[in-house]
């Protein structure tokens, strides 16, 4: 019987390897691009900056200063802060994603890397996001929320509210009532920094960093899916599991002629599925809606000439109709000003050629008074763009327009201790921050109105 000799056994595992980093590093076609020559060997250069240092953005803006507008960050992939480029990459109907970076997602629409996929499944979902659906939701469930967030902040007038914990409960409560027809009431709740903490088992970048670095754990994770349940979106997959029974009997009720649930369960018939396509909905809706609304927030504060404007643009409503509830008012989400703020991405939309002064908060770069607003609103990736654009972007948009002016015009807010937030480097601004490393916003909230 013939058998390997365990010298082979022990030769050619490194052999292998060796060959494997010289190709890497010589003969790659991605060879001629500039970058750490640690990042061209191996995935792990990513995740140490992740993982351990935590400084991975850091990294990239260095790199791109020092070797220019295209680096290698990785054995496959070039990493592009070219504006235009992107642009025109992004609107490709051909794109495909990076199937690693997804893992876990694979099957749901976030996750697809084909673009035949995503754009059979995107038109099944896309109405559901948008037209009376939410018109509906914007004039009561979303409103009733608001009320609630309004009446909370006015009972602890003048003492230090964590607003972080406060609007994840906000947007929470608003994502699951939308998308899944069943309000968790985690707005009302005694304990918000228990219930907000509950959910943090796991950061979403620490997860997505793994399996872009690891392409072995990733197939872990498709072939034991089970796995799910320590990811992010974990509490919420048992959330909608264990009151699936009332979201369908809800959703047989609703008024409006399709609701969410009952399109993605013709669509999607395998219940484990359909249970992850509703977390996916809900999870980057209200991550994504915390850390937008944080953010605005900060500025708004930080620019008192901003609010001053915002206010005087919601004077002009009819109070009389809807009391100091004007977030109530449909006309809200129409106001030129109010509706014209918006952030760009951290990387692509600090470009100064395209947003001139790029780090300063000038919500009238976007109105019509601005002549290069227009070619900005067409550079703008804040939603993504192409084949690829956020299905949610309108819904967010509602919930971020009446928010902003119910906290505007009700109360004059100012920061708890601004000067330890700066000392701690703002890190509440930080987008789904790792888990150990989230900052929380504390501001105070007087009323500017006898109840």
């Amino acid at each position: 019987m013939y058998s390997i000799p365990w010298v082979a056994l022990l030769i050619v595992p490194p052999f292998l390897l060796t060959a494997k980093y010289v190709y890497r590093l010589l003969l790659s076609p991605l060879s001629s691009f500039p970058g750490p020559r640690f990042a061209a060997c191996s995935k792990l250069f990513e995740a140490y900056h992740v993982l351990i240092k935590n400084d991975w953005l850091e990294t990239l803006e260095a790199l791109h200063q020092e070797h220019g507008s295209v680096i290698r960050i990785g054995p496959n992939e070039i990493h592009f802060s070219d504006h235009q480029f992107c642009l025109q990459h992004h609107k490709r109907a051909d794109l495909y994603k990076c199937d690693n970076y997804y893992g876990i997602l694979s099957y749901l629409l976030g996750g697809f890397a084909d673009p035949a996929h995503h754009k059979n499944r995107k038109a099944i979902i896309q109405p559901l996001f948008s037209g009376r659906t939410l018109a509906d939701f914007s004039d009561s469930g979303m409103s009733a929320h608001l009320d609630t967030l309004v009446d909370r902040l006015s009972k602890s007038s003048n003492d230090t509210v964590n607003i972080t914990h406060t609007l994840w409960a906000f947007t929470t409560d608003v994502m699951m009532t939308y998308v899944l027809g069943i309000d968790p009431g985690y707005l009302k709740s005694e304990d918000l920094k228990g219930v907000h903490d509950s959910t943090r088992a796991f950061s979403a970048i620490d997860l997505a960093t793994v399996l872009r670095s690891m392409p072995p754990l990733k197939m872990v994770f498709d072939c034991i899916p089970s796995l799910r349940c320590f990811s992010p979106l974990g509490w919420i997959d048992q959330k909608i599991s264990n009151n699936l029974e009332l979201i369908k009997s809800n959703s047989v009720h609703k008024k409006t002629e399709k609701s969410v649930l009952a399109i993605l369960s013709q669509q999607l018939p395998e219940e484990r599925v359909l249970i992850h396509e509703l977390a996916q909905a809900v999870f980057i809706g209200n991550e994504s809606l915390l850390s937008n609304l944080t953010v605005l927030l900060h500025h708004l504060i930080k620019n008192p000439e901003c609010i001053g404007r915002i206010r005087a643009e919601l004077d002009e409503l009819d109070v009389g109709l809807y009391g100091h509830r004007i977030w109530r008012d449909p006309k809200v989400i129409r106001l030129k000003y109010l509706t014209s703020l918006s952030f760009t991405l951290k990387l692509l939309e600090h470009d100064p050629t395209l947003y001139p002064e790029p780090l300063k908060f000038k919500p009238e770069r976007w109105l019509e008074t601005n002549p290069d607003s227009s070619a900005m609103k067409r550079s703008s990736v804040t939603f993504g763009t192409g084949t690829r654009t956020c299905l949610g972007q309108f819904i967010a948009q509602q919930v971020l327009r009446r928010t902003v002016a119910a906290l505007v015009y009700i109360f004059s807010m100012s920061f708890a201790d601004e000067l330890a937030d700066e000392r701690g480097g703002y890190t509440y601004l930080n987008t789904y921050p790792k888990k150990g490393h989230e900052g929380y916003l504390r501001l105070h909230f007087t009323p500017r109105f006898s109840s």
